[in-house]
């Protein structure tokens, strides 16, 4: 008979959890309370961490956590300093951080008898190559500086450490994959739910228009917010072709396309068309579901193009941000020109990435400017080294998505088409909370290959 510790355990790895963590970082960035939801969150972790056998309950705070940070605490950069420097949310914050960091060290030490085995081969190895020479960025350079080395730490702390800890930590059986498939749709389901919220709350429609400088949800503006849900997007066609119910899953997909939309990011409407159009054929022509899914796409097709007639006016409405911009670059020419200038002063180790070539006096002190473009940004910052690291890692993803191919990796390898196709246009890729996604999709795609014992 299971004992209340024993169905604790299993409330931590099942699908509530997950859940009622996306359901406080909605609330929490919707109402501007993320500082006391996220102390509540900390509590429920830590309390995990006293627990669990399986660190699976960790995916969705790691997810979802930076999805707090509300509109109306950082509706900009400068008030986002103003208000979270507040003495008694710095407390708050500090003890939350504290007590995060304590959870994991303590799970790590009652749990380090039943880890698994160190992962040094594969995706890991060459991240590990990537991140070496992106701490070389820069390194012949005479402008150098020490905060290209400490800007490049970024990269191991995330990529690495996040990919031990679970990859360590986590019990691969079976229902792991799913699993992980489902905080990935959930931490769609929190973007797309805060979009909805900003339209609802937020005064983003003026006079019957869009303003897109107004989608600013806390944590990201239109162009990142829109690009991380192309990213999470898949997860829900995955169920869609794979389990009971799954028209449910097709049309919380196409919810969160629409979201997409909403997010007035050309970028993430580009890469997010092509990864629902490859997501539908999918869906068509394999899985279990397939059959069903050829109707349910027929269907709403069907309604689709009746919906479009019936409301073109809306429709143009909420398109006509992108068609006054058209195939305007929004100054990205400028930005490639000048990575690429840099690339050809410094091309071995690159200029490092606090030497751009385009502004001198970047206030915000978290990241470096960047050239909105993944080629780009590695030439400019960390010259042909950093160029052939990476060209090596994504080698090594490519060749893993195609190799022996399943739907699981399929749709794991369309979240990553999304967020390397939207990182030709943007920065995402440079940023911290989207790498959290990205080496966990690695990880979970690596391991679905392993033999389960």
């Amino acid at each position: 008979m299971k004992t209340k510790l024993d169905l604790l355990r299993e409330f931590y790895s099942g699908k509530w959890y997950p859940l009622i963590v996306a359901a406080l970082v909605v609330i929490g960035n919707g109402a501007g309370i993320e500082v006391p939801l996220f102390a509540v969150l900390v509590a429920t972790f830590f309390v995990g961490c006293l627990i669990a056998y399986d660190f699976r309950f960790a995916l969705t705070p790691f997810l979802c956590t930076v999805f707090f940070v509300s509109p109306k605490n950082a509706p900009n950069i400068t008030v986002f300093r103003e208000h979270f420097s507040k003495p008694s949310v710095l407390i708050s914050l500090v003890i939350s951080f504290g007590l995060l960091a304590a959870g994991i060290l303590i799970f790590v030490i009652r749990n380090r008898r039943r880890r698994n085995s160190m992962p040094w081969k594969g995706f890991f190895l060459s991240m590990a190559i990537w991140c070496v020479a992106l701490a070389l960025n820069g390194l012949l350079n005479p402008a150098y500086t020490v905060q290209n080395f400490v800007y490049a730490l970024n990269f191991p702390l995330v990529l690495l450490l996040i990919y031990l800890l679970f990859a360590l930590y986590v019990r691969f059986d079976a229902g792991a994959f799913d699993y992980f498939m489902y905080t990935l749709m959930l931490a769609g389901v929190v973007i797309a739910a805060e979009i909805v919220l900003r339209y609802l709350f937020g005064n983003v429609i003026v006079d019957g228009a869009i303003v897109k400088e107004n989608v600013v949800l806390g944590w990201a503006v239109w162009t990142t917010a829109g690009g991380m849900l192309a990213f999470a997007m898949p997860a829900c066609f995955y169920f869609a072709a794979t389990h009971r119910n799954g028209w449910a899953f097709y049309i919380l997909g196409l919810l969160e396309f629409f979201c997409v939309l909403l997010s007035q990011s050309r970028g993430a409407l580009l890469v997010g068309a092509v990864v629902l159009l490859i997501s539908i054929v999918v869906l068509c022509v394999w899985g279990p579901n397939r059959k069903d899914n050829r109707w349910i796409t027929l269907i709403l097709g069907l309604i689709g193009m009746i919906g479009i007639a019936l409301l073109w006016d809306k429709v143009i409405a909420v398109l006509q941000n992108f068609l006054e911009r058209g195939f305007n670059d929004n100054g990205r020419f400028a930005l490639w020109e000048a990575g690429w200038t840099k690339f050809c002063e410094h091309p071995i180790l690159g200029a490092g990435f606090y030497d751009n070539g385009i502004v001198s006096d970047w206030d915000i002190q978290i990241y470096p400017f960047f050239y909105h473009n993944t080629v780009i940004q590695m030439l400019g910052s960390v010259g042909v080294v950093g160029l052939l690291a990476y060209l090596w890692h994504r080698f090594t993803t490519v060749r893993r998505v195609f190799r022996k191919p399943t739907l699981y990796k399929t749709y794991l390898g369309l979240c990553l088409l999304a967020c390397i196709g939207f990182c030709m246009l943007d920065v995402m890729f440079f940023i911290t909370y989207p790498l959290i996604f990205y080496t966990l999709i690695l990880l979970f795609m690596e391991q679905s290959d392993a033999p389960r014992t």
